[in-house]
């Protein structure tokens, strides 16, 4: 429906290899340069007390508009074929809460601590769907059907990953209550 012959999709090198490079290497390249920079110039206390800080609003904002953009070409899809997007959205809900339910519960068996159990359980649960859209744009176009999934993935996703962290940390009293004290 969505990848109707997907099976059948060659991608060229070259398509993947931008596709690493733009997506994965120039943002991880960036990141380390600054970051290792910054550190043996100014030292750690300064890159957390105060070169983080100033970036927090303008990562969000750019958070924002990326999904900003990801919807505006989805728009039309989201609209139309509601019973599509409920049909991927409902999958990925209940994957999302069993995963990071599973993650959690077992982390707390195993006596993990709750400060590494509650991104455990956001990570478990997590499907990349931001990079997947990446790759679904990059190789059918920002109006395909492999877009519209990875775009559901990503409006249902935000929520109920959002629903689960609050759920760790509403339940933080619990899951110390099972965890061995030093």
């Amino acid at each position: 429906m969505f990848l109707c012959g997907v099976a059948h999709v060659i991608v060229p090198a070259k398509v993947l290899i931008t596709s690493v490079v733009v997506f994965i290497v120039i943002p991880l390249a960036a990141g380390w340069l600054t970051r290792t920079a910054l550190l043996k110039s100014r030292g750690r206390d300064w890159f957390e007390q105060k070169f983080l800080p100033k970036f927090h609003p303008v990562m969000i904002g750019a958070l924002l508009l990326t999904l900003v953009l990801i919807f505006a070409f989805q728009a039309e899809n989201l609209t139309t074929r509601w019973f599509a997007v409920l049909l991927l959205a409902v999958p990925i809900v209940l994957q999302v809460y069993f995963n990071s339910s599973l993650a959690y519960l077992l982390m707390r068996r195993f006596r993990v601590p709750h400060n590494v159990a509650s991104p455990g359980a956001l990570i478990g649960a997590s499907n990349f769907f931001e990079l997947a859209v990446a790759v679904a744009i990059t190789l059918f176009g920002p109006g395909s059907g492999a877009a519209l999934a990875t775009v559901v993935g990503v409006l249902v996703e935000v929520p109920v990953m959002l629903s689960v962290c609050r759920v760790c940390n509403q339940s933080r009293g619990w899951y110390q209550s099972g965890e061995i004290t030093a």
